[in-house]
């Protein structure tokens, strides 16, 4: 048996290929959208990916299961009660199916979702016994999967669903048993996840805080407990999962360089432009009307967040032509698939081609210390765009808590004649912010460059 982990580190997406080589036969499991990863690997191995296998129907991200069935003619297996709406195999609880020696024995382990499984895999060349379980979103490394995602009516109640599969299920398994979940470090479904990216039942028995023996309502209130916000774009990823994303053929759409006057065109007809620079960058100048999301592994998430229109035509300002292919396949991930092409040039192109362009604000924490000492009007409303708990932990004296993601929803609440500054950790969020409130018409918008432990490296108090 051989088996390979393959990461998206700002979904925080975990995917499993597992080879049994004797055979050549593949099995990928909870596959991301942009598949030829997984095609390239098996065509270096000379292996034949036979099954397609997903623990639950995702709420974060674009599965790529429906592509790579109908590219490789892999079966696609999904729990009972996943309803999707194009071709799969159903299996339940105590079912099983083999991929050359490896025999993955199905779970039913609801919580994260109602439909989820977990999936044992056992080498039958040496034993009958499991060496591995595919936990999915239930059993993470050093978490739970969170039960609140699809709404907070079921969260409860899907906590409770959680504490007995864990209980009566996932835990009754040996000690040695290896851990491999869909959800790592980064992933919004749940918190706390550790960054490493497998364990074993008796590692995680014997650390994991929501596995020590507690009632059933006692382990619902703590694994509720200061869960992240859900980004927008969730609330799209089930049905869509569902109902079968287009086909993507295994196929990123190439680079599209535009000229400024062409992009200049596409944003006179509707297209929203995405500055995907450093903060910094974009702070001394920037397209007007444009969004400051900085390329990265984080790109995604924010685009899905901030970006309610998923078919809103996109135009890219880039650093490098390079950044494309990233940019558009976490674009994938989460559904947009309306990017249409990227300044060539970049920022200077545009520039140049004399399209209008403005200035942002960036100030470091001594001028924000110094403002907020003058008071007043003349001093700026500071918004805090972390999360809850990190503003809990302390935050600048005054400080509004808006995380980046819900600003959009809070722009009526908000002050136009006065100046805003936007303070997050270390600026990425902040910029987004910022950018979001000049979009929308606030003249005097800034963000802090440092963010909050700057400010509290330079000795300047916090609440």
């Amino acid at each position: 048996m051989r088996l390979e982990q393959f990461v998206v580190e700002g979904l925080g997406h975990l995917s499993t290929l597992i080879v049994d080589e004797w055979a050549g036969l593949a099995v990928v499991v909870d596959p991301r959208r942009d598949v030829d990863i997984y095609l390239d690997t098996a065509r270096a191995g000379g292996w034949r990916i036979s099954h397609v296998v997903e623990t639950h129907v995702h709420n974060d991200y674009v599965s790529g299961g429906r592509d790579l069935a109908a590219l490789t003619g892999a079966r696609h297996v999904i729990g009972a009660g996943a309803d999707l709406g194009y071709e799969h195999q159903s299996v339940r609880h105590g079912e099983s199916f083999d991929v050359g020696s490896l025999r993955f024995a199905t779970l039913e382990t609801p919580g994260h979702t109602p439909e989820h499984v977990t999936y044992t895999v056992a080498d039958r060349a040496r034993a009958e016994e499991p060496i591995l379980m595919l936990t999915g979103g239930s059993l993470l490394v050093g978490a739970v999967g969170r039960t609140d995602l699809l709404g907070t009516a079921n969260a409860l109640p899907f906590a409770r669903d959680m504490h007995r599969s864990l209980h009566n299920v996932i835990l009754r398994h040996e000690d040695s048993v290896a851990v491999y979940p869909t959800h790592g470090g980064g992933s919004l479904c749940s918190t706390d996840i550790s960054s490493t990216t497998w364990s074993t039942i008796g590692f995680e028995r014997r650390h994991d805080p929501l596995l020590l023996p507690m009632e059933v309502d006692m382990f619902a209130r703590a694994l509720l407990a200061g869960q992240p916000t859900v980004p927008r774009y969730f609330a799209r990823m089930r049905p869509m999962n569902q109902d079968g994303p287009r086909l993507l053929g295994g196929a990123v759409p190439l680079p599209r360089p535009m000229t400024a006057k062409a992009a200049a065109d596409a944003l006179r007809d509707g297209a929203l432009l995405l500055d995907l620079r450093a903060p910094a960058e974009h702070a001394i100048a920037h397209v007007s009307g444009s969004l400051s999301i900085p390329a990265g592994p984080s790109f995604g998430t924010w685009l899905g967040w901030v970006v309610p229109d998923p078919d809103r035509p996109l135009v890219l300002l880039l650093d490098a032509d390079e950044d494309w292919d990233d940019a558009v396949r976490q674009a994938l991930r989460i559904g947009f698939e309306s990017v249409v092409g990227y300044v060539h040039g970049g920022f200077a192109s545009w520039a140049e081609g004399g399209q209008p362009t403005e200035a942002g604000g960036a100030l470091d924490v001594g001028t924000l210390a110094s403002q907020l000492g003058i008071g007043g009007s003349a001093a700026p409303v500071v918004i805090d765009v972390r999360q809850a708990s990190e503003y809990e932990g302390g935050h600048v004296p005054g400080a509004v808590s808006i995380g980046a993601g819900e600003l959009p929803d809070q722009l009526d609440t908000l002050p136009r004649d006065r100046p805003i500054a936007t303070i997050c950790a270390s600026g990425y969020r902040a910029s987004v912010a910022s950018s979001l409130l000049r979009a929308a018409g606030f003249a005097d918008v800034s963000w802090v460059a440092g963010g909050v432990p700057t400010w509290q490296a330079r000795g300047y108090p916090v609440e």
